[in-house]
């Protein structure tokens, strides 16, 4: 690729970040993706200094943070406009968030020489940047590279072996290798192998054994309620009426009802008032539920959890799980002590934070994993290793984003855990998208954003242990670390 001596050319990198945004959910454009990728590695497979390079990853992840993140704004509007301007500082935020984490692995791959050598450095790095992002600062695995190929069930099978980082590193390779040209024989050797990666995909999913759960039959409640609309006193009664409604409807079969994150606007594990939810269920039923758990208060201040219920037809609490990864700002203020400031968004309150994953016993159904809202995003992290469960159950309210890309791209980061894990996933949200995932990633029945309804189900069946639930994050890591030492030795030989 010829030297790039663009007058514009930060510009041109941000636009081509902007439009790899488009890659992600709901729109998948990949061959968009593809193409800005390989305009950054160009941009960067250059005799430049570090500085440059920085600044070149940095506009390019500028522009991808600020589109593929922008409905994180709506969050701010759900109570009128008074936070509205706040909005641009999210762009800007994840702007830059993302930025950074395109521009340290770009300035980092200067050190090796341009070319091939470059090419392996500079995936490895970012891939390796991409897991840190997962964990530093509590962590935002947010559209992660590899999720591009999520609205392709055959593309993600690979995710069984190697997790969503993998995925991402195999991703990011096949996407810049086009900068490389007129290496024609290493650009076709990467687009077989990922040709390959399909066939194989499609293989595992074609000789997939069928299966269900015998005697267990779902019952997915969306009430698509408005987030402005939760939490108000006087609508409460309606919003409860319209769960229960909802899951009484012809629910002779149905012996699990499950409801979305938050369904209730009272502590379910201490108000009477859950003596209501009993008809929820058939005799002998039981009720899935996110709710919130009031704790022993601490020094005169109310602790609440964000939490999620088992209750049976005598609205006994059999068991909950406490949300143990918070979000930010969201669900918690961080160095409250220090920032004079309440969280962003408005809710009940700050929560306490739970113990960690666990898996729960269900009665008449196989144990299960519940995953709390974006906990669901955590790759390697969802479920209980010493006890592993057969099913993973994610309650979330998406309503606070509206009808956006948001609740797409999380509904894609429940569909990769499923192959990760080699687990089903039920996903139930507030407004939608709620689904019953299978364990190879694809999506069996769903119901669609911003509707109310009903989706009754059987339970797809659970596969083995993947090689990636067993050793977890540690393949791709060692796949990076490789990479690097390889074109590193290289490069000394020459």
């Amino acid at each position: 690729m010829p030297h790039f001596s663009i007058k514009y050319l930060k510009t041109l990198l941000f636009i081509g970040g902007a439009l790899s945004s488009l890659g992600f959910a709901p729109t998948y454009g990949i061959p968009l993706f593809i193409l800005a990728t390989a305009f950054l590695f160009g941009s960067i497979n250059q005799s430049i200094p570090c500085k440059t390079a920085f600044a070149r990853g940095f506009c390019f992840g500028m522009g991808q943070g600020a589109f593929s993140m922008a409905w994180l704004g709506n969050a701010l509007l759900t109570e009128g406009l008074q936070l509205s301007f706040l909005i641009p500082l999210v762009w800007i935020g994840m702007g830059v968030l993302f930025g950074l984490f395109w521009a340290i692995p770009a300035g980092l791959a200067i050190r090796w020489p341009k070319g091939v050598r470059r090419w392996l450095a500079f995936a490895a790095i970012f891939t390796l940047f991409e897991w840190v992002r997962s964990w530093l600062l509590t962590g935002f695995p947010w559209n992660l590279v590899g999720s591009i190929w999520t609205g392709y069930p055959v593309m993600i099978q690979i995710a069984a072996v190697g997790g969503i980082y993998t995925l991402s590193l195999i991703t990011l390779l096949s996407a810049s290798v086009f900068a490389l040209w007129p290496r024609k024989k290493i650009i076709i050797s990467v687009w077989s192998g990922m040709a390959l990666l399909g066939v194989i995909g499609f293989w595992r999913i074609f000789n997939a054994p069928d299966g269900v759960v015998w005697g267990v039959q779902l019952r997915l409640v969306q009430p698509n309620i408005e987030q402005s609309f939760k939490w108000d006193p006087e609508k409460a009664f309606h919003n409860e009426n319209t769960l229960l409604r909802l899951s009484r409807e012809n629910n002779q079969n149905i012996t699990h009802v499950l409801w979305p994150e938050s369904a209730v606007p009272y502590p379910i594990n201490t108000s009477p008032n859950r003596l209501r939810l009993m008809s929820a269920v058939r005799q002998g039923g039981t009720l899935l539920t996110g709710g919130i758990r009031r704790l022993p208060d601490y020094q005169g201040e109310i602790q609440i959890a964000n939490s999620f219920f088992i209750l049976n037809d005598l609205a006994d609490v059999v068991d909950f799980y406490d949300k143990s990864h918070l979000v930010p700002f969201g669900e918690y203020m961080p160095l409250k002590n220090w920032l004079p400031l309440d969280k962003l968004v408005p809710g009940v309150g700050s929560f306490m934070e739970g113990s960690g994953v666990r898996t729960l016993t269900i009665p008449k159904a196989p144990p299960a994993g519940p995953l709390i809202c974006y906990e669901v995003l955590f790759s390697g992290e969802v479920v209980q290793k010493k006890h592993r469960p057969e099913w993973l159950i994610n309650v979330t309210n998406d309503a606070w984003y509206g009808l956006s890309a948001g609740p797409y791209q999380h509904l894609a980061a429940a569909q990769m855990r499923a192959v990760e894990e080699g687990l089903p996933v039920i996903r139930i949200a507030n407004t939608g998208i709620s689904a019953v995932i299978n364990a190879f990633g694809e999506i069996e029945n769903s119901l669609p954003l911003g509707t109310q309804g009903i989706l009754d189900s059987s339970l797809p069946k659970a596969l083995g242990p993947t090689f990636y639930a067993l050793f977890g994050v540690i393949i791709p890591l060692v796949l990076c670390i490789l990479l690097l030492v390889f074109s590193y030795k290289k490069q000394n030989r020459s």
